[in-house]
Protein backbone atom coordinates (compact mmCIF):
# COMPACT_ATOMS: atom_id res chain seq x y z
CA UNK A 1 0.00 0.00 0.00
CA UNK A 2 1.26 3.45 -0.92
CA UNK A 3 1.93 5.84 2.00
CA UNK A 4 -0.38 8.83 2.45
CA UNK A 5 0.59 12.10 0.84
CA UNK A 6 1.89 14.75 3.26
CA UNK A 7 0.44 18.23 2.86
CA UNK A 8 2.17 21.07 4.71
CA UNK A 9 -0.06 24.07 5.40
CA UNK A 10 2.06 27.21 5.35
CA UNK A 11 1.30 30.88 5.90
CA UNK A 12 4.09 32.76 4.14
CA UNK A 13 6.41 34.30 6.74
CA UNK A 14 5.73 37.99 6.29
CA UNK A 15 3.47 40.75 7.58
CA UNK A 16 -0.11 39.89 8.47
CA UNK A 17 0.48 36.18 7.74
CA UNK A 18 2.73 35.92 10.80
CA UNK A 19 1.22 34.78 14.15
CA UNK A 20 -0.04 38.01 15.71
CA UNK A 21 1.22 37.36 19.26
CA UNK A 22 4.65 36.26 18.02
CA UNK A 23 4.91 39.21 15.68
CA UNK A 24 4.04 41.65 18.46
CA UNK A 25 6.54 40.10 20.90
CA UNK A 26 9.64 39.71 18.72
CA UNK A 27 9.00 41.86 15.65
CA UNK A 28 8.34 40.95 12.04
CA UNK A 29 11.88 39.99 11.04
CA UNK A 30 12.50 37.52 13.86
CA UNK A 31 8.95 36.16 13.69
CA UNK A 32 9.46 35.49 9.97
CA UNK A 33 12.69 33.61 10.72
CA UNK A 34 10.87 31.51 13.32
CA UNK A 35 8.02 30.61 10.97
CA UNK A 36 10.42 29.61 8.22
CA UNK A 37 12.56 27.55 10.63
CA UNK A 38 9.49 25.73 11.93
CA UNK A 39 8.34 24.88 8.40
CA UNK A 40 11.81 23.60 7.48
CA UNK A 41 11.90 21.54 10.67
CA UNK A 42 8.49 20.01 9.90
CA UNK A 43 9.66 18.98 6.43
CA UNK A 44 12.89 17.56 7.85
CA UNK A 45 10.98 15.55 10.47
CA UNK A 46 8.61 14.00 7.93
CA UNK A 47 9.26 10.69 6.12
CA UNK A 48 11.51 11.65 3.24
CA UNK A 49 10.25 9.06 0.75
CA UNK A 50 6.55 9.90 1.04
CA UNK A 51 4.85 12.16 -1.52
CA UNK A 52 4.73 15.72 -0.21
CA UNK A 53 3.20 19.06 -1.05
CA UNK A 54 3.33 22.56 0.40
CA UNK A 55 0.21 24.72 0.21
CA UNK A 56 1.04 28.36 0.84
CA UNK A 57 -1.04 31.42 1.58
CA UNK A 58 -1.15 33.87 -0.04
CA UNK A 59 -1.22 31.98 -3.32
CA UNK A 60 1.04 34.43 -5.15
CA UNK A 61 3.96 33.27 -2.98
CA UNK A 62 4.23 29.88 -4.71
CA UNK A 63 7.35 30.89 -6.69
CA UNK A 64 9.05 32.23 -3.55
CA UNK A 65 8.45 28.99 -1.66
CA UNK A 66 9.64 26.98 -4.64
CA UNK A 67 12.94 28.90 -4.61
CA UNK A 68 13.18 28.51 -0.83
CA UNK A 69 12.78 24.71 -1.11
CA UNK A 70 15.49 24.50 -3.76
CA UNK A 71 15.94 21.01 -5.20
CA UNK A 72 13.58 19.27 -2.75
CA UNK A 73 11.08 17.11 -4.71
CA UNK A 74 8.06 18.85 -3.23
CA UNK A 75 5.15 20.30 -5.19
CA UNK A 76 4.02 23.79 -4.15
CA UNK A 77 0.42 24.98 -4.49
CA UNK A 78 -1.24 28.29 -3.67
CA UNK A 79 -4.17 28.54 -1.29
CA UNK A 80 -7.41 30.39 -1.94
CA UNK A 81 -7.77 34.03 -1.00
CA UNK A 82 -10.38 33.23 1.64
CA UNK A 83 -10.83 32.72 5.40
CA UNK A 84 -8.80 29.91 6.97
CA UNK A 85 -11.61 27.37 7.19
CA UNK A 86 -12.44 27.73 3.49
CA UNK A 87 -8.78 27.48 2.53
CA UNK A 88 -8.32 24.35 4.63
CA UNK A 89 -11.41 22.69 3.14
CA UNK A 90 -10.22 23.40 -0.41
CA UNK A 91 -6.73 22.06 0.25
CA UNK A 92 -8.12 18.90 1.86
CA UNK A 93 -10.65 18.28 -0.92
CA UNK A 94 -8.15 18.80 -3.73
CA UNK A 95 -5.36 16.83 -2.06
CA UNK A 96 -7.52 13.76 -1.36
CA UNK A 97 -8.71 13.82 -4.96
CA UNK A 98 -5.20 14.19 -6.34
CA UNK A 99 -3.73 11.41 -4.19
CA UNK A 100 -6.53 8.83 -4.34
CA UNK A 101 -7.93 9.94 -1.02
CA UNK A 102 -5.48 9.25 1.83
CA UNK A 103 -3.60 12.38 2.96
CA UNK A 104 -2.09 13.83 6.13
CA UNK A 105 -2.29 17.59 6.51
CA UNK A 106 0.32 19.15 8.78
CA UNK A 107 0.37 22.60 10.33
CA UNK A 108 3.79 24.19 9.93
CA UNK A 109 3.97 25.53 13.51
CA UNK A 110 4.35 22.36 15.61
CA UNK A 111 8.03 21.38 16.00
CA UNK A 112 7.13 18.34 18.12
CA UNK A 113 5.22 16.60 15.33
CA UNK A 114 7.68 14.22 13.76
CA UNK A 115 8.10 10.79 12.30
CA UNK A 116 6.43 9.06 15.27
CA UNK A 117 3.22 11.07 15.01
CA UNK A 118 3.04 10.95 11.21
CA UNK A 119 3.54 7.17 11.06
CA UNK A 120 0.97 6.72 13.84
CA UNK A 121 -1.50 8.80 11.84
CA UNK A 122 -0.88 6.73 8.71
CA UNK A 123 -1.49 3.50 10.62
CA UNK A 124 -4.65 4.88 12.19
CA UNK A 125 -6.01 5.80 8.75
CA UNK A 126 -6.06 2.12 7.83
CA UNK A 127 -9.20 1.69 9.94
CA UNK A 128 -10.37 5.24 10.69
CA UNK A 129 -11.83 7.94 8.47
CA UNK A 130 -10.20 10.86 10.27
CA UNK A 131 -7.12 11.22 12.48
CA UNK A 132 -6.52 14.37 14.51
CA UNK A 133 -3.42 15.57 16.30
CA UNK A 134 -4.83 17.73 19.11
CA UNK A 135 -2.98 20.96 19.86
CA UNK A 136 -2.80 22.05 23.48
CA UNK A 137 -4.59 25.30 22.57
CA UNK A 138 -7.72 23.42 21.47
CA UNK A 139 -6.84 23.48 17.77
CA UNK A 140 -5.02 20.75 15.81
CA UNK A 141 -1.52 20.20 14.46
CA UNK A 142 -2.34 17.24 12.17
CA UNK A 143 -5.40 16.19 10.19
CA UNK A 144 -5.38 12.80 8.49
CA UNK A 145 -8.11 11.85 6.01
CA UNK A 146 -8.99 8.66 4.14
CA UNK A 147 -11.20 10.77 1.90
CA UNK A 148 -12.68 14.25 1.98
CA UNK A 149 -15.97 14.15 3.91
CA UNK A 150 -18.02 17.11 2.67
CA UNK A 151 -19.13 19.22 5.60
CA UNK A 152 -16.41 18.11 8.01
CA UNK A 153 -15.31 21.68 8.71
CA UNK A 154 -18.75 23.28 8.84
CA UNK A 155 -19.66 25.26 11.96
CA UNK A 156 -16.09 25.41 13.29
CA UNK A 157 -15.29 28.56 15.26
CA UNK A 158 -11.73 29.04 14.02
CA UNK A 159 -9.18 30.80 16.20
CA UNK A 160 -10.73 29.56 19.45
CA UNK A 161 -10.05 26.70 21.86
CA UNK A 162 -13.11 24.88 20.49
CA UNK A 163 -11.72 23.92 17.06
CA UNK A 164 -10.85 20.32 17.90
CA UNK A 165 -14.13 19.80 19.74
CA UNK A 166 -16.11 21.12 16.77
CA UNK A 167 -14.33 18.84 14.28
CA UNK A 168 -14.79 15.73 16.43
CA UNK A 169 -18.45 16.65 16.88
CA UNK A 170 -18.82 16.89 13.10
CA UNK A 171 -17.16 13.48 12.76
CA UNK A 172 -19.78 12.01 15.07
CA UNK A 173 -22.61 13.75 13.23
CA UNK A 174 -21.34 12.48 9.87
CA UNK A 175 -20.80 8.93 11.14
CA UNK A 176 -17.03 9.09 10.69
CA UNK A 177 -14.62 6.98 12.72
CA UNK A 178 -11.88 9.17 14.16
CA UNK A 179 -8.79 8.73 16.31
CA UNK A 180 -6.85 11.26 18.37
CA UNK A 181 -3.06 11.30 18.65
CA UNK A 182 -1.18 12.66 21.65
CA UNK A 183 -1.64 16.42 22.24
CA UNK A 184 1.27 18.68 21.27
CA UNK A 185 1.95 22.40 21.48
CA UNK A 186 1.95 24.75 18.50
CA UNK A 187 4.28 27.76 18.40
CA UNK A 188 2.03 30.81 18.34
CA UNK A 189 3.73 33.22 20.77
CA UNK A 190 7.08 33.98 22.38
CA UNK A 191 6.57 31.65 25.36
CA UNK A 192 5.77 28.65 23.17
CA UNK A 193 8.79 29.48 20.99
CA UNK A 194 11.06 29.58 24.06
CA UNK A 195 9.78 26.15 25.12
CA UNK A 196 10.36 24.78 21.62
CA UNK A 197 13.93 26.08 21.57
CA UNK A 198 14.64 24.49 24.96
CA UNK A 199 13.17 21.19 23.82
CA UNK A 200 15.09 21.14 20.54
CA UNK A 201 18.33 22.14 22.27
CA UNK A 202 17.84 19.38 24.83
CA UNK A 203 17.48 16.76 22.10
CA UNK A 204 20.80 17.82 20.55
CA UNK A 205 22.76 17.52 23.82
Amino acid sequence: MEPPALVLLLDYPEGEWLPAALRQAVGDEFAARIVRLLAELQLANAPQNWPAEVHVAPGERVADVRRWLGSKPITVHGQLTAPWGERLAQVAAEATLRHDDMVILLRSDCPYCGLEQIVAAAKALLDHDVVLGPATDGDFYLLGLRRWPEGLLHEVNWGTNQVLFAITRRCTELGLRYQLLDPLERVTNEASWDRAVARIAGKKE
